[in-house]
């Protein structure tokens, strides 16, 4: 399989560790006995589209071309006004790894708490490396950062139920949407990234991960329509 280099200062951050607080040897090992743990259990995929959008100044808001999906809100337009086109992203780790924090959730807190923590690193590194993806696969435009339904006045409601259907996400990758609007499985994220010919406008700036590549992309096969 391909693993993924996860960020341990992350994880850390994700438990709650501050600057200086002491970390046991043992704890360690846990992490990073754990880091691995998380990749080898989930099922780690995500789905990329690219649309273009029509921007409504008036409104505030931004029409995803040839879909029900309306992004409404200053934040949102703003992130995306000078773009010329959109990409949704989707990832997931699936449901076996969340059957596994429940095992240890029994007997082992600690250990619980901490693969939890992994999961959220592990999740965001597997969008960074979409990202890597898409940005191989669209050489001419630029990425900004990506953008979540649910973040600044986008709203949840009903952005994640029409994104979610936008990108057939429920037979594509099994992810559904409770009534209270929390994706199943729950280590599920959605994202929202601009696509711009001029380098200069495409804000905010996305961090590029350089320890992530098109090879481990293809190698572990996270895509789910990659040929």
């Amino acid at each position: 399989m391909q693993y993924l280099p996860l960020d341990k200062a992350e994880v850390l951050r994700y438990l709650g560790y501050r600057h200086k607080q002491e970390l046991t040897a043992e704890i360690s090992q846990l992490i990073d006995d754990l880091m691995i743990e998380v990749q080898e259990k989930s099922n780690a995929v995500y789905l990329f589209r690219n649309f273009p959008i029509e921007l409504n100044p008036e409104k505030t808001e931004v029409k995803v071309v040839g879909t029900e999906l309306i992004l409404t809100g200053k934040n949102i337009y703003h992130h995306l006004k000078n773009a010329q086109s959109v990409v949704l992203l989707v990832g997931s780790l699936g449901i076996a790894i969340e059957r596994v924090i429940r095992l240890y959730e029994v007997s082992e807190l600690t250990k619980a708490r901490i693969l939890d923590s992994c999961c959220v690193e592990y999740i965001e590194k597997v969008l960074d490396l979409a990202e890597v993806e898409i940005a191989a696969t669209f050489p001419d435009y630029t990425l900004n950062r990506r953008f979540s339904p649910g973040y600044g006045d986008l709203p949840l409601v009903p952005t994640q139920r029409d994104f979610l259907n936008t990108m057939n996400a429920s037979k594509e990758l099994g992810i559904t949407l409770t009534t209270t609007n929390l994706m199943i499985p729950r280590k599920s994220v959605t994202a929202i990234i601009g696509l711009f010919e001029n380098p200069e406008q495409a804000k905010p700036k996305r961090k590029v991960a350089d320890d992530l590549t098109l090879e481990m992309a293809k190698n572990g096969r996270f895509n789910i329509k990659a040929t």
